[in-house]
């Protein structure tokens, strides 16, 4: 692994623990503007189409929790800054969309609480080889970890943020990793994304 990946992954790991002990005072969700007549979904019940990414406002700042190709290809990122120091901003630019309404609930039990614990999911990705027009092999083959879900423990119930694009003509379906992030509130729903690691499926004791 290069010292860049070491970096990363280092910087990565210390933002998710410094969640710890972290009180969840507020959520938004945000995607780039909107343009119907009506708001864009992101209430599917069991899990939310947060889109760009999620700002969790907790009691020491703001974290973002976005996806990023940090690692190739698309992962989760953590971040410890507000939303808005990622996209470009303007007129058209990215807004929040949610959660308001009834999507609230699925945070009732998680706000005003602090984190307890903070897990991720890393998966392994062969990349490769590079091959030019002719089929020759222009670069080794390599293989590299990318973060795709990160769980967060409350007190009461656990939360799950995965880098993956959902198939709204079929929410069963989703591809992960992918540029775009949805929380999700259940492990039956985290199973049908297919995760189905006992441990992190579990909300940490």
């Amino acid at each position: 692994m290069s010292t860049d990946i070491n970096h990363a992954r280092g910087r990565f790991e210390g933002t998710l623990r410094g969640l710890r002990g972290r009180r969840l005072m507020r959520v938004d969700y945000w995607d780039v503007h909107n343009f119907g007549p009506e708001p864009a979904p992101w209430d599917f019940g069991d899990w939310h189409h947060a889109v760009m990414g999620v700002e969790l406002g907790t009691d020491r700042g703001p974290v973002t929790v976005t996806w990023t190709d940090t690692f190739y290809p698309y992962g989760v990122e953590v971040l410890d800054e507000p939303i808005g120091y990622r996209p470009a901003s303007g007129d058209e630019g990215p807004e929040r969309v949610g959660p308001d309404g009834e999507g609230v609930r699925a945070w009732s039990s998680c706000l005003g609480s602090p984190v307890r614990g903070a897990e991720c999911w890393w998966e392994r990705f062969r990349i490769g080889p590079g091959r030019r027009a002719d089929d020759s092999v222009a670069g080794a083959a390599y293989s590299i970890d990318v973060p795709v879900a990160v769980r967060l423990d409350f007190p009461a119930a656990a939360v799950w943020f995965v880098a993956g694009m959902p198939q709204l003509s079929d929410s069963s379906t989703s591809f992960i990793p992918a540029d775009e992030i949805m929380a999700v509130f259940s492990p039956d729903k985290m199973r049908s994304l297919g995760f189905d690691d006992a441990a992190f499926l579990r909300r940490a004791g």
